[in-house]
């Protein structure tokens, strides 16, 4: 399934500092998508939506350091926030979907909780998900080209991606811990709650269980959802660093059985 995007004015994120947001609190300016950037003091940023995508901005402490993360729309009202402790990392993702929110700057403040440097990212949301068409059962090992993936470098905070699922369709993760690192968003069209999710809420409604060694991810509604995946170590400064995980297709009519279940080995 294929999407367009609309690109806002140049000027839309200069502007939105100039009516309201020009104070010391919104110092780190913008943040820039898909690399992060390192301070010890709470801080603002911001960013801007153009796509018909889910976007997100995170915040990875250092090591035991707490860092929570508040998010606000253009107006500077409350949109959502995070906040899961010591040592792990607060994400906020927004739904710019058609009929969710509307394309525009967003707040990102970082709340320090302790001292300790950290790290915050936004990616503005541009990728797409497809999960293969099996042709072959079983898998053969990483390079299985039924297998598809979320990556995320070790010189970064979070990746998103955008994944097109009908209700009721479920798809193998490659781990049976991967609900604690890849987690799968979904709006319900509607119900404008549910179009900005922290890492808490999106945690609470995502439906996962864990089967032969995999974890199997099940979506509740139908269209795009997003994939958000994070890491609680801090970031080793390496793009060769850091977390790959499996995403392979469910069959359901062999609901016990992950073609993943040896990874990254082969699996009969």
């Amino acid at each position: 399934m294929r999407k367009t995007g609309r690109w806002l004015t140049a000027g839309a994120l200069a502007t939105a500092f100039a009516v309201g947001f020009t104070g010391t609190a919104w110092a780190g300016g913008v943040l820039p998508n898909g690399t992060a950037v390192s301070s010890t003091a709470a801080q603002g940023y911001a960013y801007t939506t153009s796509y018909d995508y889910w976007s997100v901005s995170a915040v990875q402490p250092s090591s035991g350091a707490n860092d929570g993360l508040t998010l606000l729309n253009a107006g500077g009202g409350f949109a959502g926030g995070s906040d899961v402790g010591q040592d792990r990392t607060n994400f906020v993702a927004v739904d710019s979907n058609s009929g969710t929110e509307p394309f525009g700057t967003w707040y990102t403040q970082i709340v320090p909780h302790t001292a300790g440097s950290y790290w915050a990212e936004a990616q503005y949301g541009a990728k797409i998900t497809t999960i293969p068409t099996p042709t072959h059962h079983g898998t053969t090992g990483a390079g299985d080209p039924d297998i598809a993936f979320s990556v995320l470098p070790g010189n970064q905070v979070v990746t998103v991606s955008d994944l097109y699922l009908t209700a009721g369709e479920s798809f193998w993760a490659s781990t049976s811990t991967a609900a604690q690192e890849l987690y799968l968003l979904e709006a319900t069209p509607g119900l404008s709650s549910t179009y900005v999710q922290g890492r808490s809420a999106a945690a609470a409604a995502q439906s996962t269980k864990v089967v032969d060694n995999c974890t199997l991810y099940t979506a509740k509604q139908t269209g795009w959802h997003a994939l958000v995946l994070v890491g609680d170590t801090p970031l080793t400064g390496s793009s060769q660093a850091g977390i790959a995980i499996g995403i392979h297709q469910y069959d359901p009519s062999q609901p016990t059985y992950c073609p993943m279940a040896d990874f990254p080995g082969a699996t009969p």
